[in-house]
């Protein structure tokens, strides 16, 4: 009786399905990762994007002006810009007036 043995194909120098569906699955997990970062990021800043610009127009100010007193506000009450930003958008009028350094 002889025994077989099974060599892996790579060792042949063709390249192996397996690991070619590996790399593929890994770089779908990655570029998944990557679209979900991004779609975050985004949601994120629009409101903030929004926020600055109703500031700019109710103090007539420069939009840099108006993200420095939303970054100030939000710094000295220890919120997170985001939520306030949501505010300034959601309810203009209440959030205009919480809103002073």
């Amino acid at each position: 009786m002889s025994e077989t043995t099974l060599s892996p194909a790579s060792s042949s120098g063709t390249p192996d399905p397996a690991d070619d569906l590996v790399a593929m699955r890994s770089r779908i997990r990655f570029y998944r990762a990557r679209a979900e970062q991004l779609q975050y990021a985004l949601d994120h800043r629009l409101p903030i994007e929004q926020a600055k610009g109703i500031l700019a127009e109710r103090y007539q100010i420069d939009i840099d002006s108006a993200f420095e007193l939303l970054r100030s506000f939000c710094r000295n009450n220890n919120v997170k810009i985001h939520d306030v930003a949501r505010t300034l958008v959601e309810q203009p009028s209440e959030g205009g007036r919480r809103l002073s350094c």
